[in-house]
């Protein structure tokens, strides 16, 4: 129905007639507009989004938090590298700086049209893993809790080992158990990527992390063992 519409008004008794024309371009709708990605956004990995519009369109951009995105990348961040080719934005590689908020926004006469939301959260780590302790009165017994913490996305699972890698302890980012002296091992593993990271601390008898020596802490551990035991050998030898 585009085309040149003419109204003629025509005066009977004047036999006088006047026209006026006007131009109607009819613009078929954008149907829809979304943002699609096959891969899994792992850092150091490229990954590509691409823009799939449901209808004709004149020109595609892109944004980022709510603002168009600046193609100079330089000038932004120099941890991030983006570009864009057809309807397709490429990052090579994605990074953690990459996160945010993206839509792509298709243009046509009749306006913008946005995609939803793509909520961009990078895949990463574990990049360090930290061991934290406490000790733990009860009853008059002393524990020691272990936390283990790994910067990961997503949460790393966590596996804790006692003087090598021989066997599993326990699970999970606390461990908490009767003094015991030894090499205390906390393994981080993304459940994603499969990357594990560790950290190893000593913990003395008092249940304390330690930087002392194995060989010290092995004295610290007899001296203990001999304090407990001087009451239950005179309440033997009384009877």
């Amino acid at each position: 129905m585009s085309g040149a519409y003419t109204c003629v008004a025509y005066n009977n008794v004047t036999e006088k007639n006047s026209t006026t024309s006007t131009m109607l371009t009819v613009i078929e709708a954008v149907e829809s507009v979304m943002i699609k990605s096959s891969t899994i956004p792992i850092e150091s990995d490229n990954l590509t989004l691409t823009c799939e519009v449901t209808g004709p369109f004149e020109s595609i951009y892109w944004m980022k938090d709510n603002m168009p995105l600046n193609m100079n990348t330089s000038t932004i961040n120099s941890n991030v590298s983006y570009y864009i080719r057809s309807n397709s934005l490429h990052f090579s590689p994605v990074t953690r700086y990459d996160d945010g908020i993206y839509q792509c926004v298709a243009t046509t006469l009749a306006g913008p049209h946005k995609s939803p939301q793509y909520v961009l959260l990078v895949i990463y780590g574990p990049l360090s893993v930290d061991i934290t302790g406490q000790e733990i009165s009860a009853l008059d017994t002393v524990f020691v809790s272990l936390t283990c913490s790994a910067d990961s996305r997503p949460i790393s699972e966590y596996q804790w080992f006692v003087d090598g890698l021989d066997f599993v302890i326990g699970t999970g980012p606390v461990i908490t158990y009767f003094v015991t002296d030894g090499n205390y091992t906390c393994m981080a593993r993304n459940p994603v990527t499969n990357i594990t990271m560790s950290q190893t601390i000593a913990v003395s008898v008092n249940g304390h992390a330690s930087a002392l020596p194995v060989q010290a802490q092995g004295r610290l551990v007899l001296l203990a063992l001999l304090a407990l035991s001087l009451p239950v050998v005179t309440d033997w030898l009384s009877h």
